[in-house]
């Protein structure tokens, strides 16, 4: 992919047909991915370099330049063919070598931001699957960000995290795999868990499908260490962290859209429907709690679920804006 397609992108010089390219350029490799953010991260300084001068009257004196560059020519032992810089016929050989010496000062410069920034992902109200330089593999939840530094792999293996991710670790007993969120730690070697720790949330937690890790609390000094099948909870309320057997077989619907519900009440319902769809569903007081549902949804929307929910149950609710208010129910 040439960068002046990118470069035409940020932009906003490209077609529609060649957005599309582009987007499917980035999703064939992680390294397409880091190189488009590498240039973005270039530009977006570059513009606001530019915004920041723009007020000002940018000049160049080429024939000042011109002479900074013979200059710089002649203290060289290598010997070189000499030009005329006065030769009115070809200005353009002063206008290229000053136009040289701006290309490679700006190649230094971006080397140097490409080497420090930080590679980003962001969801909206999607879920999105990367795959990491070393072959680990994250899938980041909806409103959620995952970050590392340009490094990665190298030195180490840390990423901070904001949100939710299930990640699937490949084995490195050199380089541990740390990932940051909030003020909590998570380390592991090699295995497959889930973080959450949405910021409007009380809690942070880890739970582990395979493996072992080691969820810690650097600032209060603790520390639990996880294996397949437990879950830690991190209050920020209480300063409290601990671990249990995880009981919550639906703890990555999110990412494999799959429930299953065994004689569970209307309200555990609600609160996994909440989570997984992202949704804001009210569940009155009013409503008995020995209303169970046993059933299973296997990629389903959540209007399916609804109503499936409504002819089981016989669930009456409306819709305002983002929310789903239940009224009743025949049970």
């Amino acid at each position: 992919m040439q960068e002046d397609l990118i470069i035409r992108y940020l932009a906003g010089e490209t077609s529609t047909e060649e957005e599309k390219q582009l987007q499917v350029w980035k999703a064939q490799h992680v390294e397409n991915e880091k190189h488009f953010h590498e240039l973005k991260k270039a530009f977006e300084l570059s513009t606001a370099h530019v915004t920041q001068r723009s007020k000002e009257e940018i000049v160049v004196d080429v024939d000042q330049e011109w002479k900074k560059f013979v200059n710089t020519i002649e203290k060289k032992e290598t010997p070189i063919r000499t030009l005329n810089p006065e030769n009115p016929s070809r200005p353009w050989l002063r206008i290229a070598a000053v136009l040289l010496l701006l290309i490679v000062s700006g190649f230094v410069i971006n080397y140097f931001v490409f080497r420090n920034a930080d590679i980003q992902f962001q969801t909206a109200d999607n879920v999105l699957s990367v795959s990491l330089p070393d072959g680990s593999k994250v899938t980041l939840n909806k409103h959620s960000e995952l970050s590392y530094g340009s490094t990665f792999g190298e030195t180490n293996r840390t990423v901070s995290l904001k949100g939710e991710a299930f990640f699937e670790v490949e084995k490195d007993p050199l380089k541990p795999f740390v990932i940051h969120i909030n003020n909590a730690e998570v380390e592991v070697l090699g295995t497959s868990f889930n973080v959450q720790g949405y910021t409007v949330r009380k809690e942070i937690e880890v739970t582990v499908q395979t493996g072992l890790v080691k969820f810690s609390i650097p600032e209060a000094n603790k520390e639990v260490r996880l294996e397949a099948g437990q879950k830690g909870i991190y209050s920020k309320a209480t300063n409290d962290l601990k671990s249990g057997a995880n009981q919550d077989i639906n703890f990555l619907a999110w990412n494999t859209l799959k429930l299953v519900f065994v004689e569970n009440d209307l309200q555990s319902v609600i609160e996994t429907l909440n989570k997984t769809y992202q949704t804001n569903i009210k569940l009155p007081a009013t409503i008995s709690a020995s209303c169970v549902v046993t059933v299973t949804f296997d990629h389903q929307s959540l209007e399916s679920v609804m109503n499936v929910l409504k002819n089981t149950l016989n669930l009456e609710y409306r819709i305002k804006g983002n929310q789903i208010e239940i009224i009743s129910a025949g049970c």
